[in-house]
């Protein structure tokens, strides 16, 4: 093609001397000009594209997919109407004799549950098995005379905990559809747990003391930047925007005040109340963004950069966050197999084992799949006082009753608008560890591969439920 205009671009250079000679005009000159250098820059355009891979400017997806990235509308959420009675249930019409539920006894009890003739029973075994996968395996080993001295130091003594450690049954336990995997070894849980060297409370209010000082957050005015379309604030809490963002819609919202840990039911409700005031201020200033997470960590072996107390809030516009999208991923596969909710069908399998724990219309889980240690996942079809009020009892379980000093937590919220894929109002929270070890909790095995949790989910549960019951007067 450029040959072509090559020849144009000289016949028109002699065209243009012709007609200088015939004329002295100088807009005529200037016309000449200005054609030749248009010319000019087609060809080397032309020239220049031709040279481009199209997929560099026009990627496309594969057709299969393409056929694959859709979401449909699903049923709509449901809560278990009383975990109680939906135990009670399952224990009485599924399991031939009465058994105590833990991690440790789950194979055994979905070989006696698969035994059963109860037509509803066996409806549920088909749903647990679809969405979990539930592997118990044996593990043997020889201990050196000299050894043995020091793993029976490491069990108190306790020659009961010895004798197993010559045969110990691991539990392996799999989402299908999220594909998380979580090992428990339960007889790592009853190792006697060594007091820290330096007392967590001391720690705890050491750093209060050394980081109020100079703490920015305490003085948001003057030290925390803001969105273009400012701040949200109410009495309890603020929002800011991060100084060094991972989105176009990162913000922080903290509360007013700088403990992390000792606030009143007031100054919570404030701050999750604000997370929604921000998300509806930000989706009004870009319409387009509307998938809504949340995180929090608290003191720096969590991962919190300031001890003050804040979340960090993301607003996409393209899908949640990770983890959150890996979840709703994988609910869309499951609605695909079996055209149930996957967030309903959890909970209520989690309310037949007796892992459920329900609110008005929230409910909280000890999930079979934890992250790392007492994962609680909270669920209600909006964002609102009961998911919110659920969420409290976790938290204070957890500092309160189990003096777990950190915490981290992730969030989702429903889109803000559209109906396909729609998940519920969700959090996932875990304590992780003595807050002044210097080990972290999590090792290449979490991040890499699977997750090792020694603590056992039913346990989790009763905790949950004593919290529920000791502060609903709170609200």
């Amino acid at each position: 093609m450029c040959s072509v205009v090559d020849g144009w671009f000289s016949s028109l250079v002699c065209f243009t001397r012709m007609r200088t000679r015939q004329m002295k005009s100088s807009w005529t000159l200037a016309f000449a000009g200005v054609c030749s250098c248009g010319i000019l820059y087609i060809c080397y355009a032309v020239s220049w594209n031709a040279n481009i891979p199209k997929m560099a400017y026009l990627p496309e997806l594969p057709p299969q997919l393409k056929k694959t990235t859709g979401y449909d509308i699903w049923p709509s959420f449901q809560v278990p109407v009383n975990e109680q009675d939906e135990q009670d249930w399952f224990q009485q019409r599924c399991l031939p004799f009465s058994v105590k539920i833990s991690i440790a006894n789950l194979g055994s009890i979905l070989s006696h549950w698969a035994k059963t003739s109860d037509e509803k029973c066996r409806k549920l075994l088909v749903a647990f098995n679809t969405l979990y996968s539930v592997s118990t395996r044996n593990a043997s080993l020889i201990l050196p005379d000299p050894f043995q001295v020091k793993v029976k130091k490491w069990l108190g003594n306790n020659e009961e905990l010895f004798k197993e450690v010559y045969h110990q049954e691991i539990i392996h336990v799999v989402n299908r559809f999220t594909r998380e995997h979580t090992i428990f070894n339960p007889l790592r849980d009853k190792r006697p747990v060594l007091p820290p060297d330096e007392p967590e409370a001391d720690y705890y209010e050491n750093i209060l003391k050394e980081t109020k000082k100079s703490c920015d957050f305490c003085n948001f005015k003057s030290y925390t930047a803001e969105h273009l379309f400012h701040r949200v604030e109410n009495e309890h809490a603020f929002s800011m925007s991060n100084t060094f963002k991972v989105d176009t819609l990162h913000a922080l919202i903290a509360m007013k005040q700088h403990d992390p840990l000792r606030w009143s039911a007031e100054s919570y409700m404030g701050l999750m109340n604000l997370t929604l005031a921000w998300f509806q201020k930000a989706h009004r200033s870009f319409p387009s963004a509307r998938f809504p997470s949340l995180i929090w960590d608290v003191l720096p072996k969590c991962g919190a950069s300031q001890v003050h107390p804040h979340l960090h809030g993301f607003l996409d516009p393209e899908r949640y966050h990770g983890v959150v999208e890996a979840w709703r991923l994988g609910a869309q596969d499951y609605f695909t197999t079996t055209g149930t909710n996957f967030y309903t069908d959890m909970a209520r399998l989690s309310a037949s084992l007796g892992l459920a724990v329900t609110h008005k219309s929230a409910v909280a889980f000890a999930s079979l799949v934890p992250r790392k240690d007492h994962e609680v996942v909270i669920m209600a079809p909006t964002a609102g006082k009961d998911f919110f009020e659920m969420v409290y009892f976790v938290l204070r379980a957890f500092a309160d009753d189990l003096h777990k000093y950190c915490f981290s937590m992730g969030l989702a919220y429903p889109a803000l608008d559209g109906l396909e894929a729609l998940i519920p109002a969700y959090a996932r929270i875990i304590t992780r560890g003595v807050v002044t070890d210097v080990r972290a909790d999590m090792s290449s095995l979490e991040l890499f591969a699977a997750t090792n949790v020694n603590i056992d989910p039913f346990e989790v549960t009763e905790l949950v439920r004593k919290s529920a019951k000791m502060r609903r007067k709170v609200f």
